[in-house]
C-alpha cells in the first residue's frame, strides 16, 4: 500500500501506545505465571499478537481475555498463566516477522516436550540467530533451520552460558526468561561490550514484579541467577508508554513550526530510547515536561555527533531531526541496524537521498549534511515501521508530496499511526 503525505507540520496532543518492548516482557511473564494477570493498556500490534499466540501454542497459557479500554485502539489482557505443555509430537508457533517473539521463545521451547517449530515472515529468519545455534548445538539440542522455520527440539539446563553482548540483547532476555524456571542456578556471563543495556534492565524490572531476580556479578558482566523460581502474578501491571514510537514525534515537534505534547510517557522508564530526549536538547530542541506531558516545540537544531549503540531504534527518526538540522551530524554504533526488518542504514540513506538530502552511510551510521528542504520523491519503505514513520514525519520539512511504499508496515507495531498522524494534522492519503 502506497501513502501520499503532504508537506506540513504536525502538532496537537496525543498519549502514546503502550511499550512494545515491555508489552512482550509483560506479556510472557504473565503467562509463566500461576494465576491471573491484567495488563493494561496494551495495543495489539501484529509484534504483540505474535507474542499472545506463541505463548498459547506453547502451551504456557491457560487462555487470554482482552476487552477494549476507553482509550480508542488501546486494550486490556486478563492473561491466565502457568500452563503445563503436553507431550507431543509438534508445536507450531508463528511468530511472524516479530525479532523478539522468536528469540524469547527459542530458550522456552526446550522443555524437553517435544519438537517446536517456529515460523517467520518477510526477513525474520535471515535475521542472526547463530548466538542460540552455537550454544545449543554444543549441548545435544536438535536445531534445524530451514527457509522460513526453525525447529528445535531438546531440553534446556541450569550451568553456566556465555553469549556476546553486542549482536542483540534480546538473546540475553531469551536466556533471563528460561533459566530461573529451571532447578539449578546457572550464570549468564556476557562476553563482549553489552549494547542495548537498558533492555535487558527493563526484562529484569518486569521480571521483579513476578518475583523472579537476578543479579549482575561485581564487574557487571555476568548475571547470576538462582533457579527454581516461580513467577508469581501481581494481578494487575500498567504498561508505561512507549519512548522508541514517541522518538518520531518528538522529532516532528521539533522540527516542524508548532508544537506537539505527549502524554502516558514514565520520565523514570526503563527503557533506553528515553535518551533521545538529550540527544535532540544538544541538537538544540526545544523539549520540556510540563506537568505530566513532554512537549516539543518548534526549534532551530545545529549538527552533532550521537553515539547510538544504545539505542539503535531511534535512529531513522534522529536521521530526520539531522536532515533539518544546521551542519553536519553522524550516527555511529548501529551496524545492528543492517540485520533488522530491513537494513534501516541503508534504508534511511536511500530515503533521504531520494529526496534530496546530502547524507551517505558509514559502517556503523549514517553522515548527514543537514539545514535543507526536501524536495517531492517516492520512497521505498523497505516493508520496515520505522522507516515508513521516520519518511511521515520528514514531510515536515519536505516541499513536495513524499509518496511512501510498504504504508501498511506500520502495523507491525503501531496499528493507529496513521490515525495518529492525521488527529496532529499530517495530511496523507
Amino acid at each position: 500500500m502506497e501513502k501520499i503525505v503532504s508537506p506540513g507540520f504536525l502538532s496537537g496532543t496525543l498519549r502514546m501506545l503502550p511499550s512494545k518492548s515491555a508489552s512482550h516482557r509483560a506479556v510472557m511473564m504473565a503467562a509463566m505465571a500461576q494465576g491471573k494477570t491484567l495488563l493494561e493498556p496494551l495495543q495489539l500490534s501484529q509484534d504483540i499478537s505474535a507474542t499472545l499466540s506463541c505463548a498459547e501454542a506453547l502451551g504456557l497459557t491457560l487462555g487470554a481475555a482482552i476487552a477494549p479500554t476507553d482509550t480508542e485502539g488501546f486494550v486490556r489482557a486478563e492473561i491466565h498463566g502457568g500452563g503445563m505443555a503436553e507431550n507431543r509430537e509438534l508445536r507450531v508457533l508463528d511468530c511472524g516477522e516479530s525479532g523478539s517473539t522468536l528469540r524469547f521463545f527459542i530458550p522456552l521451547a526446550l522443555d524437553g516436550r517435544g519438537a517446536v517449530r517456529f515460523e517467520g515472515r518477510g526477513r525474520l529468519m535471515q535475521r542472526p540467530l547463530s548466538v542460540y545455534e552455537d550454544m545449543f548445538k554444543a549441548r545435544g539440542i536438535l536445531w534445524r533451520h530451514e527457509g522460513d522455520s526453525l525447529t528445535v527440539d531438546g531440553l534446556l539446563e541450569s550451568g553456566r552460558y556465555s553469549m556476546p553482548g553486542d549482536v542483540s540483547s534480546q538473546f540475553i532476555t531469551g536466556m533471563l526468561l528460561a533459566l530461573p524456571r529451571l532447578e539449578g542456578d546457572s550464570v549468564l556471563e556476557i562476553t563482549t561490550p553489552l549494547e542495548s543495556r537498558a533492555y535487558v534492565e527493563l526484562t529484569r524490572r518486569i521480571q521483579a514484579h513476578y518475583h523472579v531476580v537476578s543479579e549482575w556479578d561485581e564487574k557487571g558482566q555476568s548475571l547470576l541467577i538462582p533457579g527454581g523460581q516461580r513467577a508469581v502474578s501481581p494481578g494487575r501491571m500498567h504498561i508505561g508508554g512507549d519512548w522508541s514510537h514517541a522518538a518520531f514525534y518528538l522529532v516532528a515537534g521539533a522540527i516542524g513550526r508548532g508544537e506537539i505534547r505527549l502524554t502516558g510517557l514514565d520520565p523514570n522508564s526503563a527503557q533506553g530510547d528515553r535518551a533521545l530526549v538529550g540527544i535532540l536538547r544538544d541538537m538544540g530542541a526545544d523539549i520540556r515536561w510540563e506537568g505530566d506531558e513532554l512537549v516539543a516545540r518548534a526549534s532551530k537544531l545545529h549538527g552533532l555527533h550521537a553515539d547510538c549503540s544504545q539505542i539503535p531504534d531511534v535512529v531513522p527518526a534522529l536521521a530526520v531531526a539531522m536532515a533539518a538540522a544546521e551542519g553536519e551530524s553522524r550516527i555511529s554504533g548501529a551496524a545492528r541496524l543492517r540485520i533488522k526488518e530491513s537494513d534501516r542504514l541503508s534504508a534511511m540513506c536511500a530515503a533521504l537521498s531520494a529526496a534530496g538530502a546530502c547524507i551517505c552511510e558509514t559502517e556503523d551510521g549514517l553522515l548527514i549534511r543537514g539545514g535543507n528542504r526536501l524536495c517531492a520523491a517516492k520512497i521505498d519503505g523497505c516493508n520496515d515501521h520505522r522507516i515508513v514513520m521516520a519518511m511521515a514525519v520528514a514531510s515536515a520539512i519536505a516541499d513536495g508530496e513524499l509518496t511512501l511504499t510498504d504504508a501498511e508496515a506500520t502495523a507491525k507495531s503501531a496499528p493507529a499511526f496513521w490515525n495518529e498522524f492525521a488527529s496532529l494534522g499530517g495530511q496523507a492519503r
